[in-house]
């Protein structure tokens, strides 16, 4: 699509100035409070991991009856916690570089900057392909943790994909 055919689609305001498409806006919105949310769980993750192993060992020693099945996922989720824990320091250093790229490229997009979107792009990619290359794939116990390092940013990425064309700069 040609710039001409691109600046078309967008609405202008009284004083010319093009408007921020709606569905652009509310993605961008939607990323600024992921980046906060997330950002904050980054940066508390040597505590949640503290808390989760304290809680496995809890249940593994509480005497209840806990199936072969549930042992095992536990016994896997603690192995990927200890592995995450002994590389606590690039994880959240990758984690924040990710959302700071995220951040950075939807304020961007807000600008109709057709470079924000690689930025976000390399945002979402960075924190993935990071930590299966400290961790390996032992960090996806379930399907939980696949939906929230795999299903979200791809989910993310396609509506930003969809909104391309709006960007113009």
């Amino acid at each position: 699509m040609n710039e001409e055919t691109t600046k078309d689609l967008l609405t202008y305001d009284e004083q010319g100035k093009a408007k921020l498409p709606s569905g652009l806006n509310v993605l961008t919105i939607l990323t600024f409070i992921g980046c906060g949310v997330f950002g904050l769980f980054t940066l508390l993750l040597p505590v949640i991991y503290k808390f989760s192993l304290g809680m496995m060992e809890k249940a593994t020693s509480s005497g209840q009856d806990i199936s072969a099945k549930d042992l095992a996922e536990m016994e896997k989720g603690k192995a990927a916690i200890e592995l995450a824990q002994a590389n606590m320091v690039p994880l959240i250093a990758i984690g924040m570089v990710g959302i700071i790229l995220c951040f950075v490229g939807a304020l961007w997009m807000r600008k109709l900057k057709k470079d924000g979107y690689w930025i976000y792009v390399a945002g979402e990619l960075a924190p993935l392909l990071g930590s299966v290359l400290i961790m390996g794939t032992a960090q996806f116990t379930g399907i939980g943790s696949v939906l929230m390092a795999v299903g979200f940013p791809v989910l993310f990425v396609i509506l930003y994909t969809m909104q391309r064309k709006y960007l113009t700069k």
